[in-house]
Order: structure tokens, then sequence, then C-alpha cells
């Protein structure tokens, strides 16, 4: 008699794989050209002053803390026949389309109507669609993989080589793009709409081929989760807090967006900054030794400390490189090791809090626990803009209408290259011990998920041995 073959609940197909990693592709790309352009389009091509710009992107962040916590209370009290975080997902088909309006601005409208422009796009991107999507994504991804940790790791560690090298053929062709096209007639919506429109489409995958299982969570799936119980997790759980502060720190070095000042004005060319992208397969092979590497430190947390270290050493590389491309690209390549992980592996720190909330007798929360992660993510990346535009301010940065040329003072210079190198280097250091502390709870998650299965078993156990 043929046996009938058992599926293995650890296989990730590769067809599984890409159509879950669809939505963090486009995802990427959105803030790849939001983050890393949006403030030399804004100063460099609409002639805004480069302090205003990061002042108001920053104030639009002023209220997302009140959003996101009104989000992660919707999520985890959501329950229609698509799931409990899968409807929110579609937002970034928002996303997208947003990006697209928010570079059809043209220098030739008024100064006022520029700034409210970029100001209200902006908070339609990351703080409207962006919000309700990254709130509900831990929770999505906790549901959609049935709450295997192995799986999760395996989306997590090869997920993240597919997102990355994604993210890489963008960034290498979006700045040739911008040169070739950004002076034309049609500005910079011409190379924008190249990856915002086949974004859209590939973005929305996820949301039509990826489904909720409606088993995790069991009877509590239908628990509603009050906000007595978020305030006493946010009391409760120093983790949360510890993770957010992570986030901040990253996504603030994400925000800063100066690699198109750097190679605009330090190395000469804009579209030069694809070489920086192109560089950066060669970290691709390092990604697949992340699980490795955890396994032989213990802890995740562990990992990211060891490597922010590295990461450090690798800034001050690129410091003190200057205008030498190939020390510049030496050093990033090194200070780039560090965010890798927190890049894909964020659905572990909140798998651990979620624990955390369990062994302090609250509901797990998995929208609520990413409230203040989610709200730090968003304000980190404003936040980074902010920290841009004050110092470039305050070093006497000249903006420009498109098409104009001007030469910068060598306080600009100077920095540009302190933002470039400097800054991030505070920013890893702060992450890496915020890492270390974390890794504390680690252990103790694990060993509390194991006694928890193991008195599920026993007294399910208990009625077939009697």
């Amino acid at each position: 008699m043929a046996k009938n073959k058992v599926k293995d609940p650890n296989h990730l197909s590769f067809g599984h794989l890409m159509a879950w990693k669809s939505s963090d592709i486009a995802a990427a790309w959105v803030n790849m050209i939001m983050l890393g352009y949006l403030s030399i389009f804004a100063s460099d091509y609409l002639g805004l002053d480069v302090g205003q710009v990061g002042l108001i992107l920053a104030v639009s962040k002023i209220t997302d803390g009140l959003v996101d916590f009104f989000i992660g209370w919707l999520v985890d009290n959501t329950h229609t026949r698509w799931g409990k975080a899968r409807p929110y997902e579609i937002c970034i088909v928002g996303m997208t389309l947003s990006t697209i309006l928010l570079f059809a601005a043209q220098p030739e409208w008024s100064y006022t109507a520029k700034l409210i422009w970029v100001f209200s796009l902006y908070v339609l991107t990351f703080s409207v669609f962006g919000s309700l999507r990254g709130v509900g994504m831990s929770c999505y991804t906790i549901r959609h993989f049935s709450n295997n940790n192995i799986l999760i790791r395996k989306v997590a560690s090869y997920g993240g080589i597919i997102t990355t090298a994604g993210s890489i053929v963008a960034s290498m062709c979006f700045p040739v793009l911008v040169e070739n096209f950004a002076d034309g007639p049609m500005g910079w919506i011409v190379p924008v709409a190249i990856f915002m429109i086949p974004a859209t489409l590939f973005g929305a995958l996820r949301f039509f081929l990826c489904k909720e299982d409606p088993a995790v969570g069991g009877d509590s799936a239908q628990q509603k989760v009050s906000f007595k119980e978020i305030f006493a997790m946010f009391r409760k759980n120093p983790y949360v807090w510890l993770y957010a502060i992570i986030m901040l720190a990253y996504n603030v070095l994400n925000g800063l967006g100066v690699t198109s000042y750097y190679f605009t004005y330090i190395i000469g060319s804009i579209g030069m900054s694809g070489v920086l992208s192109a560089f950066g397969v060669l970290l691709l092979p390092v990604m697949l030794l992340f699980p490795w590497i955890m396994k032989k430190v213990g802890t995740m947390g562990k990992m990211i400390a060891g490597l922010s270290v590295i990461s450090v050493i690798g800034y001050l590389i690129v410091f003190f490189s200057g205008s030498n491309l190939v020390g510049m690209l030496i050093g990033y390549l090194l200070a780039s090791l560090a965010g890798l992980p927190l890049s894909y592996y964020g659905v572990l720190f909140l798998m651990n809090v979620c624990t955390y909330n369990e062994m302090k007798g609250l509901p797990r929360m998995e929208g609520s626990a990413n409230i203040l992660a989610n709200f730090c993510s968003n304000f980190g990346g404003s936040l980074g803009s902010l920290v841009t535009g004050a110092i470039l301010a305050v070093a006497g940065y000249i903006s420009t209408n498109a098409n104009e040329v001007v030469t910068q003072p060598a306080s600009a210079i100077m920095a540009i290259r302190i933002d470039f190198a400097i800054v991030p280097a505070i920013l890893i250091a702060i992450i890496g011990v915020c890492s270390f502390a974390f890794s504390k709870l680690e252990p103790l998650a694990e060993a509390f998920e194991a006694e928890q299965r193991a008195k599920y078993e026993a007294e399910h156990a208990a009625p077939e041995q009697a």
C-alpha cells in the first residue's frame, strides 16, 4: 500500500516566499525614494529651504503616537472574513500611489504650495497608509505562518535576501534615471513612476495570495483588547521600549537621506550612488550566515550588538576616506552589517515582546505590541530628515531651483561628511547597546514558550491516557 506523503509544516516554497515578500519589496522601493531622495528633490529641484523641509517632515509625526496607538488597538480588535491584519495590507497601494503624487510637484508652484504639497503627501504615505500597514505587519506575519517560529526565521533570512536584492537593483537604477530625467520637462515624476507603477501591481500580491490562518490564537482571537491593557503593557514590559528605541535609531539613520548629497557634492555625481548599492551585493551571502551566527552567540540581540561594533568601525573608515571612493565603499560595506538583521528580524523582536506580555499575565497583543516600534519607525524617518536639514542649514548649505548651479561652502561639505558617517556611527552604537540589553529576554521567552507547549500537550494527552 502506498504511503501518503505528509506535508512538512516547516517547508517554504520559493513561490510562497516571493508572494509574501512582494509587498516588502514595494515598500522598500517607497522608502528608498522617499528617505533617500525627498530631501534633495525638495532643496535642489523645488528650491525649498533644507531646514524647513526637515522641520515640516518632523512636525508631521507629532500626532503619530496617537494615530499608531489607535491603529494598534484597531488591529487587535479587527475580525473580518479576510482576517485580523490582512485587510490593512492593501495600504501598500496607497503608499506607492501617494509617492508618485508627491514627486509630481513642480518648481514653478508658489513656495507655500510646494511646502503644503510635500507635507500632505508625506503624511499620507507614511502616517496614514504606512502606519496602517506597519502596525498590522507583525500580526499578519504570525497569523499567516501559523506562529511557526522556524518558518518565520526562514522568511526573515531568505526573504531578507530577496528584499535586499530588490532594493539593491532599485538603488542602482534610480539615481541613473534621476540624472537623466530629473532636469527634463517632466522632472522627477518619470523616474519615480518607472518604479512605483510596477511596485503598485507587484506589492498587492501578498494581500491577494497570502491568507491568515484562522486557527492562530484559538478562542483568544475573538477577545477584545482594552486600552487599559495596552497602557499596562507600557508599564510592565520594558522590552517594548527597548525595541522601540532600536527602531527609532535605525530609522533615523535610514531617514538621514544624505547619500544623494554626499555623491553630488563629495564624490561629484549623484548617478555614482548606484555603485554603492552594487557594492552591497557582497553582503547578500552574509545574510545566509545570520541563523548560524545567532545559534553560535546564543541570541539575536547579541548578534546585532557584535555587528554594531564592526559597523561603527566601518563608519569611521567612511568619514576619514572622504572623496576616496574605494575607501568609502569598503567602510560602508562594514558599516552596513548591523542594519541587515534589523531590516528583516523585527518580527522576532515582536514575538518575544508578545511572549513577555503573556509572562506578565497580559494578552499577547500582536497588534498593540508594535505601536511604539511603528511610531518610532515613522518618526525616526522624519527625524532623520530634520537632523540632516538642521545640520546642513547651520553649516550654510545653499538650496537651489532646478538647473541652477552653485558652489557649496566648505562648512556645508564638512557637514555632509559628518551627517553621512559620524551621525550614523552614534546611532549604531545606541542600537548595539539596546540590542544587547534585549538579548536577556530571548532565553526567558524561549523557556516560557517551551513550558507552555509542554503544559498544553500534557493537558490534551490526559484524557487519552485516562
